[in-house]
């Protein structure tokens, strides 16, 4: 049976390139880069982090499970006259040993697998890490969706409706597309972690929690803030 990342419905995945710019500034300080430093985006979607990085002076090892992602990450990389590295690749396969000084986990893309596989992810993270490098991750954060669940509306296209697994502690969501021929349907589901149980899977996967931010200002988390935005140092 396919996982549903994998029926995902393809118009669902990716937001518009002109909202890296407004992330990139706060990952750049988050994780300390510098220019001439080496960091993996993984996964990285049609590259809306990997380029604004790219052109801060960052070595970007661009990394996604959709080759169509990589293709087009690739053709802003050579419209922008930027240099970065490519390869279509399943997190749960990533296989580099300590030659990145930071990597990236962006856009609510952790917890699509089991809470083992999940594991398997940090751990191939941290590996892919020098000692001392840093990973940033990004997700919803758990108690504020649990405090809000409503549906959400974009326009009139997109209705998101979302309900809560409490034994798998999993948010499942049906996105409804809206179009002129009539309303499709596709489902997403993610394993969201508490800030102390994101601790105890860094460490079992080599990592030291650093800090947390609730905000791309670099507001500290709270309990309304929308996205939790964890920084973890390879040991």
């Amino acid at each position: 049976m396919a996982e549903w990342f994998e029926t995902f419905e393809k118009c669902c995945w990716l937001l518009n390139d002109a909202s890296g710019e407004v992330d990139a500034p706060f990952i750049l300080n988050a994780l300390e880069l510098n220019p001439g430093d080496r960091v993996l985006d993984a996964p990285c979607g049609a590259g809306r982090i990997s380029a604004p990085l790219a052109r801060a002076g960052c070595r970007v090892t661009c990394m996604d499970l959709k080759p169509e992602h990589i293709e087009r990450a690739k053709k802003r990389f050579a419209g922008e006259k930027l240099d970065g590295e490519f390869t279509v690749c399943d997190l749960r396969r990533l296989d580099y040993n300590g030659i990145f000084d930071a990597a990236i986990n962006w856009g609510g893309s952790f917890g699509y697998f089991s809470d083992a596989e999940n594991a398997e992810v940090l751990v191939r993270l941290a590996r892919a890490l020098k000692p001392g490098g840093l990973l940033l991750i990004d997700q919803p954060n758990r108690e504020c969706v649990l405090r809000n669940f409503l549906s959400w509306t974009a326009g009139d296209t997109l209705t998101l409706r979302s309900s809560w697994d409490a034994k798998a502690q999993r948010m499942e969501t049906t996105w409804i597309i809206h179009d002129p021929d009539g309303d499709r349907k596709s489902f997403s589901s993610m394993r969201l972690y508490t800030p102390a149980q994101f601790c105890q899977a860094f460490e079992r996967a080599g990592l030291t929690w650093e800090t947390a931010y609730g905000g791309l200002d670099g507001s500290p988390l709270r309990r309304g803030s929308r996205r939790i935005y964890v920084v973890t140092r390879k040991q």
